[in-house]
């Protein structure tokens, strides 16, 4: 059978370099309250999924806002601040779903860096110029390539197990529920997968998988999700977007 999923793609929740649009890259920065709050409403549209997966960028807002998605809606609350951050039993936390990294740009502003002539390169072709102390393009995109691959993989063996685990049978029993008269349904789409990482490398996931997609022409606002729809050719991903 095709090798298909559902791949739904959360970028962390509001920091404060995020509301001072400072550049914010491999800086450990935590979430704002109101950014926690502002994920409860993701967190209802998501507990209804049974993922058979997560992946979670290793840094501390990727930590948190997976906390708070995977806290008990019930309570309605956010997690205390003792648990949020903490690691997750199940979570693949994986580095590769890193942003990028600014190097001697992280923590400053367009207005700060706009006279900086090498800034000024890099906005206009940063496959070219490589911040000062940061990450190539080349080598960012290469991780995020690596991750797609590994997923592959990961699904891969997820899939042809002699004895399906009991997550993969129970989400296939409730997508068979889901279907409806007409046959089709989540099984269609794929198992469910969820990745909490970045801006930058959701846009470059979309890039890689989506046909005909630019780096620049997602966008994804923190706390928001990205869902695309991806099949294994055989050599790599393809996909469509879900929603926007």
């Amino acid at each position: 059978m095709d090798m298909r999923i559902s791949l739904h793609l959360v970028r962390h929740g509001r920091t404060l370099w995020n509301e001072e649009r400072r550049y914010l890259g491999h800086e450990d920065q935590g979430i704002l309250a109101e950014g926690r709050e502002q994920l409860l409403p993701l967190r209802e549209e998501l507990r209804c999924r049974h993922f058979v997966r997560f992946y979670c960028s290793d840094l501390l807002r990727c930590r948190q806002t997976l906390n708070v998605i995977l806290s008990d809606s019930k309570r309605g609350a956010v997690p205390d601040d003792g648990i949020l951050g903490q690691f997750m039993t199940g979570v693949r936390y994986d580095p590769r779903l890193r942003e990028l990294d600014f190097g001697d740009w992280e923590g400053k502003t367009y207005e700060e860096l706009k006279t900086d002539s090498l800034y000024r390169r890099w906005i206009d072709n940063p496959a070219e110029v490589t911040p000062p102390s940061g990450e190539s393009w080349e080598a960012f995109g290469s991780r995020v390539q690596a991750f797609l691959s590994g997923l592959h993989l990961d699904v891969k063996e997820l899939l042809h197990m002699e004895e399906a685990p009991d997550p993969l049978s129970q989400a296939e029993a409730e997508a068979e529920a889901r279907r409806g008269d007409d046959g089709r349904g989540t099984l269609a789409e794929g198992v469910d997968v969820l990745v909490v990482t970045h801006g930058g490398v959701i846009r470059e996931m979309a890039a890689a998988t989506v046909p005909d997609t630019e780096f620049w022409a997602t966008s994804v606002m923190p706390g928001e999700v990205l869902k695309l729809q991806l099949t294994w050719d055989g050599a790599r991903w393809r996909g469509v977007r879900l929603s926007e």
